[in-house]
Formats: C-alpha cells, structure tokens, sequence
C-alpha cells in the first residue's frame, strides 16, 4: 500500500510542480488585461471610422451639402458628395464645454438670422455655428458654440439648409 502511494506521488509530482507558476500568473494576467485595453480601443477607433465612413455614404447618395468639423484641429469644411466646397478654420469658445461635443452625426435644426449682420446655425442642442464677433446666442448654458470669420460665416450659412448634417470629429 504505501509503496503503491509513493508511486503515484511520484507519478503525479511533474503535474503538480507545474501547477506553481513561480509568480508569473499575476504578470501574465497584467499583461492580458493590457491587451484587452488595448483591443478595446481600437475597436472603439475603428468603430468611429467605419460610423464616419457610412455617414459620408449616405450624404453622396442624398445629393446635399454638408459640414465636417475637426474639433481637435478646429478646422471644417463644407462639402458636397465627395467634393471640398470650402475649407476654413473656426475658433471654440472658451466658455462652451468641449467634452460636450461628442464625435458623430448633428442635425441642422435652425438657421438663426435675426439681423442681415448675425447669421447663426443651431444644431439642436449640442452646437452653435456663428460669426466671431457676434455674442452668443443664449440658448442654455450647455451648448457648445464654434466661431468662424465673417467671410466664411456667410458662405456656410447661404450654403446649407435646414435638415442638413454635420459631422464631429475628435
């Protein structure tokens, strides 16, 4: 009996010894969450880069104008299908809250034009399109608000109708 238990220790003593990783479970396990973080943001990246693919898709196939924005560059431009109409760069008010501005589709839902002199676009309410030196249209105190220059103002104003789309990227 004990010889046939000293065998079996013996027999099974490679499997047991390889149970104990030395320490090395815990790095292995870092490792793998970092690659999870890693993988998770890339497909979040990718994600938005396909959502801005289908966005472009679709306004080639409905034939209107429509605006890009690059928040990070504070650049924007005014295309039509698949064509550069304008470029132009825009300043983001100190006072609007920049993490309100999430990347994705905005709806054109008013042109704002009390006077000849201030032309404003209002997308709902997440942004407000106006001329620089015009003061804020005050709608509430959480939409962000986007300056361009007079000339760039009137031109992206006359150009787009209501309905028309954006587009925001970070």
């Amino acid at each position: 009996m004990k010889y046939n238990i000293l065998s079996m220790v013996l027999v099974l003593s490679p499997f047991l010894l390889g149970m104990d990783d030395g320490g090395q479970g815990h790095v292995a396990r870092t490792t793998l969450q970092e690659s999870q973080q890693a993988m998770h943001a890339k497909v979040v990246l990718l994600k938005r880069e396909q959502d801005f693919l289908l966005f472009q898709k679709v306004m080639y196939a409905e034939d209107s104008k429509y605006l890009i924005l690059n928040i990070t560059e504070k650049t924007g431009q005014l295309k039509y299908k698949n064509r550069v109409l304008k470029d132009f760069r825009f300043t983001l008010l100190k006072k609007a809250p920049r993490n309100m501005l999430q990347p994705g589709r905005l709806v054109l839902t008013k042109k704002a034009a009390e006077d000849k002199d201030r032309p404003a676009l209002i997308f709902g309410t997440s942004l407000i399109v106006q001329w620089k030196r015009v003061a804020v249209i005050q709608r509430e105190a959480n939409v962000s608000t986007i300056s361009l220059p007079e000339k760039e103002m009137r031109s992206v104003f006359f150009a787009v109708e209501e309905g028309a789309m954006a587009y925001i990227v970070l």
